[in-house]
Parts: structure tokens; C-alpha cells; sequence
């Protein structure tokens, strides 16, 4: 802990899976005067009373302005953990900064990056942008490898077997073929990097792959993000590809029957894949994993594995380590994303010191035999 702060947070969507650990989190950090909003009053109470000090709970509608605005008056900072974030784009960031208030939010790529970056406003605040696993904790955890081995190119394999939140169906559809909303682009399915550019069509999605560091097989879609692009340009990588991967059955059959079928209907898509990954996790443990194949300038190869027990929990705690950070005058005003701007040794040490919230280990490539620990954290 930091200490306690007075300084007031709002936290929107706190009755939701991120919220709620984002919250507990925020607590943990020192922060006493906590206002919790969100759609369901019975979870928000319960919380609040859990957490004590200060914190309130209040209704609030992400979808309505009016409603976004009173909850954020007499506020400090607001984070932002409703969703989908497709859909929401800058809206609780525009109530948030006409109240005065800093301002972070647990996805907010793309979309809501282009508009708050024409948005005076949003200059004269801290305004921190995709906090969260990914993206966020997805490219903080390559500058913190980088900054200790030096890094040229990645190979990056993320995704597990979770329930699927409404929000998190929405974005995700967005990741395949044929998903080419003009007011959410995340990121180009299918492209990779290559020697300082995007190659288009570079690689292929691929069903029923056995794909390293994950148990059994897969459906695995390659998608460049907007955060993987800007990640590669930074570094100077060489290459680097990103695939999401989804190992459940049902999910996987929900995927491919959209992938590349731009006439499906968005709502009844997600729907559907929110039962699927239901019935994936029937007599199953939830897990999520990022792995990362790194090869760096001398040509040692290295693996990265993040192992949690599901990537909502620790989600809040990335939003919560950046809300903390800019309630306490760490991070400078202007529009920045997390990982550009947390301090990486710092933020990844925090984020890992529960072992019941995740896991992260580097290990030298396997040459025939199995790896060699190099560290746990």
C-alpha cells in the first residue's frame, strides 16, 4: 500500500467482474473515498459495505449522459470499467472531464483514443487509456522483458477458457474477418508486423491447432491490435504476430460460424457466444494465459507465460494500479495509454504480488528438453 489518499474515485461498472476486483484493489491501494456506480444496487451496497471507509454506492447508466455526469460532480478521477467499449467509446470520459476529473479507463483503444485526442479537455487532465489486460498489461509486460533482456521479435498466444461478460462478446467479435465496424477498429485480423510495417493477409486463422503453453487444441485468430502495432514501432521489433486463442468447443464452433460474415447479426452473436463459453466451462476450471515467444538481439530465445485464474480479476487490478496512479500526481496531464506511461518494474511487481491473482514466469527456450527457470515473480 501506498498510504491512504482522500482524494475521491468514482469507479463505473463496479456491480461487473472488473469493477468489483477493481474496486477491492483501489481499497487495498489506500483509498478510503470510493463512489461506486453502476445498473444493479443490490451488488454495489453489498460491496461497498464490504469495503467500509468512505465508500458510497450510486446508480449509474453508462448509456446516459445525464446520468454520467452527475455521478462523476465532486470527483477526483473516474475509471471506467463498463463496457462494451465499442459502444461506450468516450462517453463516460467526456462526463468525467467536463467535471474536472482525471480520468482512466480499462479499454478505450482506438476509437475513444481518436476522439479524446481532438478534445481539449482531455490535454488539461491525466487521461489513461486501455488499462487493462489487454490491452494494457499485454504491452506493459514486453517493455518490462525489453528493459531487462533487450527484445527483437515476439510471438504472442493469448486466450484461455472464462465466461464471457456482454462487454467482452462485444469487442471480441470485432477481432474477426469480416468484423469491419467503421466506429470500432481495434486492430486488422489476419496482419502481422514485418520490419517496421504492417503486412495485411500475412497469416491465417487455423481450428482445432495445438498451440504452445495451452492444453489441448484451439481456435487461433491471428489480429494485430492497434496497441501490438504501436508496441512494435516503439521497440523497433522485427517481427511480431499476435493470435487469440480459444480452446473451448463451443465457443469455437460460435467463432468460425461468424468469422468472415460481416451479415450476422452483432446481438444475436453475442448472445450466442455467451452461452457457449457457458457450456465450455461446464466441470471446468476458468484460466487465462498470455504467452510470449521472445527471441532477442543476440538471438536468445526466451518464453513469458501470465497464468490467471481468469483475465476479469486482473483487468480491475491493471485499471486500479493506473487510477492509482494518477489520483497520486504520477502520471503527467495529457492522453497517454498505460503502458506508455506506468513504470513498468513498479507496475508489473504490484500486479504479481498475489499469487491467487496471476502468475508470471520467464524461462529460457526450450532446446529439446525442458525450460530453465530463469524467475518468478
Amino acid at each position: 500500500m501506498s498510504g491512504t489518499t482522500e482524494r475521491a474515485v468514482g469507479v463505473v461498472g463496479a456491480s461487473g467482474a472488473v469493477g468489483t476486483a477493481a474496486a477491492r484493489h483501489l481499497r487495498a491501494l489506500g483509498h478510503t473515498r470510493l463512489l461506486l456506480g453502476g445498473r444493479r444496487a443490490r451488488p454495489l451496497a453489498e460491496l461497498a459495505a464490504e469495503l467500509g471507509g468512505d465508500t458510497e454506492a450510486g446508480p449509474v447508466d453508462a448509456d446516459s449522459p445525464e446520468s454520467l455526469r452527475t455521478f462523476c460532480e465532486g470527483l477526483d478521477a473516474v475509471l471506467n470499467c463498463a463496457g462494451p467499449s465499442y459502444r461506450i467509446a468516450d462517453a463516460v470520459a467526456a462526463a468525467a472531464l467536463s467535471a474536472g476529473a482525471d480520468y482512466v479507463d480499462v479499454t478505450g483503444d482506438g476509437p475513444a483514443h481518436d476522439r479524446l485526442s481532438r478534445t481539449p479537455a482531455a490535454r488539461d487532465s491525466a487521461v489513461v487509456l486501455s488499462a487493462g489486460v489487454l490491452p494494457g498489461l499485454s504491452a506493459l509486460l514486453p517493455r518490462w522483458f525489453a528493459d531487462r533482456y533487450g527484445l527483437e521479435r515476439m510471438t504472442v498466444h493469448a486466450g484461455g477458457l472464462e465466461r464471457c461478460t456482454e462487454a467482452a462478446a462485444g469487442d471480441l467479435l470485432l477481432s474477426l474477418p469480416g468484423a469491419e465496424d467503421p466506429v470500432a477498429v481495434f486492430g486488422e485480423p489476419l496482419a502481422a508486423w514485418r520490419d517496421g510495417r504492417v503486412v495485411g493477409r500475412a497469416l491465417r486463422a487455423a481450428d482445432g491447432a495445438r498451440v504452445p503453453g495451452f492444453p489441448g487444441t484451439a481456435f487461433v485468430q491471428p489480429f494485430l491490435t492497434g496497441e501490438a502495432r504501436r508496441l512494435a514501432a516503439d521497440l523497433g521489433l522485427r517481427e511480431l504476430e499476435w493470435y487469440n486463442v480459444h480452446p473451448g468447443e463451443h465457443t469455437r464452433a460460435v467463432l468460425t460460424s461468424v468469422a468472415g460474415r460481416p451479415g450476422a447479426d452483432p446481438a444475436d452473436a453475442a448472445a450466442r457466444l455467451r452461452r457457449a463459453a457457458d457450456l465450455d466451462l461446464a466441470g471446468r476450471t476458468p484460466y487465462y494465459r498470455l504467452v510470449y515467444a521472445l527471441t532477442g538481439p543476440s538471438g536468445q530465445r526466451r518464453t513469458m507465460t501470465v497464468g490467471l485464474p481468469d483475465s476479469y480479476r486482473m483487468t480491475g487490478r491493471v485499471g486500479a494500479q493506473a487510477t492509482d496512479a494518477v489520483a497520486r500526481g504520477r502520471v503527467p496531464r495529457g492522453l497517454h495509454h498505460a503502458a506508455d506511461v506506468l513504470d513498468p518494474a513498479a507496475t508489473v511487481a504490484a500486479l504479481f504480488d498475489d499469487p491467487s491473482a496471476g502468475t508470471l514466469r520467464v524461462e529460457e527456450a526450450p532446446t529439446g528438453g525442458a525450460g530453465i527457470e530463469e524467475g518468478d515473480l
